[in-house]
């Protein structure tokens, strides 16, 4: 039997700690290498690709495009400063699928010397041009909103420019959930989580926890809304982790004596710091249509509280809480933070984790997608 090759396009390095779409891609990496795929692995970024190397038959890495040199005035920011000509030769050296983790990576289906005639798959977790009218909602008058609202329009034309054609489109069913008009046609493929799962800890933590990439606007707002909104107010012990914070956040979580942040832990650090929590909190103000932060809460950790966007319409209120206003987050918690977590709270988490989602079936039909 000969030899089955992939190239898959990301727009950063998938590290360990990462969550969502990168992490995802990374659960999707060491599963197709166990089938014995041959990856051919292209990233935007940096960052070391160490963890990646065992997994992938080539690895490249690219730069990405600073300021005005990676800005075109009718393609996404996110998207032209990922492009580079010695990705598209490489892509063009062979007629091997390729499988686009995101819109932020498709470049090369833009340049005009390119290659169509072969598999090709975008894998989409997320609406990016509702993300970023999310972001643009999210943000105060000034140069960052007006940002936000010209990508949220070029990545509205760019979905009616790529969705013609053999072009194929893999999409979670919380993708699905949302409007998309702009995708005539796709296949709905779970998202991919890390498996075997880690049960949840019983008993009772000290203390309250939210995590999340730092470096990302929605997740920095999510931080300082809970400073200001939730914590200023209820004084029992919360903490904030995550990558690349703000100066001014961090300065914000030390604040007062009863919360903190944790800079860029290691993954071993987060999920440490997810099992000892006593409440996970997890609340977004953007639309994200990834959940993978919260089933890494839901696998890990004890209690959950989230709001109706961050739960993204799954409908899992046997698993974890819900509450939408500050009023709502501050009786919530406190009323969790001393209500351990019982034998009936891990049967019901159990169940959903074990039964809800299968990467066996996800992987299956990505294959049948790109082979």
């Amino acid at each position: 039997m000969m030899d089955k090759h992939l190239h898959i396009v990301a727009h950063d390095v998938p590290l360990p700690s990462d969550s969502g779409i990168l992490k995802e891609l990374l659960f999707l990496i060491k599963a197709l290498h166990a089938q014995g795929i041959l990856l051919h692995v292209h990233c935007f970024g940096n960052q070391n690709p160490e963890s990646l190397v065992p997994f992938c038959h080539e690895l490249h890495l690219y730069p990405k495009k600073q300021g005005h040199k990676g800005y075109t005035l009718t393609t996404p920011y996110a998207v032209s400063s990922r492009s580079d000509s010695s990705l598209v030769n490489r892509l063009e050296a062979d007629r091997f699928p390729i499988l686009f983790a995101g819109l932020k990576s498709v470049s090369p289906l833009l340049d005009a010397s390119f290659s169509k005639d072969r598999k090709i798959v975008v894998r989409m977790l997320r609406n990016e041009q509702l993300h970023f009218w999310n972001l643009y909602s999210l943000c105060s008058w000034g140069i960052q909103k007006l940002f936000y609202a010209i990508e949220c329009i070029r990545f509205g034309r760019l979905m009616k420019k790529i969705s013609v054609g053999s072009i194929q489109f893999a999409v979670s069913p919380e993708y699905k959930g949302l409007k998309t008009r702009s995708l005539n046609a796709y296949t709905v493929v779970d998202q991919l989580i890390e498996m075997p799962f880690l049960m949840p800890q019983s008993g009772t933590g000290n203390f309250c926890l939210y995590h999340g990439n730092l470096g990302k606007t929605e997740n920095t707002y999510t931080a300082n809304w809970l400073l200001k909104n939730v914590f200023n107010t209820l004084e029992v012990p919360f903490v904030i982790a995550g990558d690349n914070p703000s100066e001014e956040l961090e300065e914000a979580a030390h604040e007062k004596m009863h919360t903190c942040m944790v800079s860029n832990p290691s993954e071993k650090e987060l999920q440490d710091l997810i099992k000892k929590a006593q409440v996970n909190l997890l609340p977004s103000f953007v639309e994200q249509c990834n959940t993978g932060l919260l089933y890494q809460s839901l696998a890990l950790g004890r209690h959950v509280l989230t709001n109706t966007k961050g739960a993204c319409g799954m409908g899992l209120d046997a698993t974890f809480h819900v509450a939408e206003s500050s009023a709502g987050f501050i009786e919530m918690t406190e009323a969790l933070f001393n209500q351990p977590f019982d034998a009936t709270a891990h049967e019901a988490r159990a169940s959903f984790l074990n039964g809800k989602y299968n990467n066996e079936n996800g992987v299956n039909a990505l294959m049948r997608m790109l082979y």
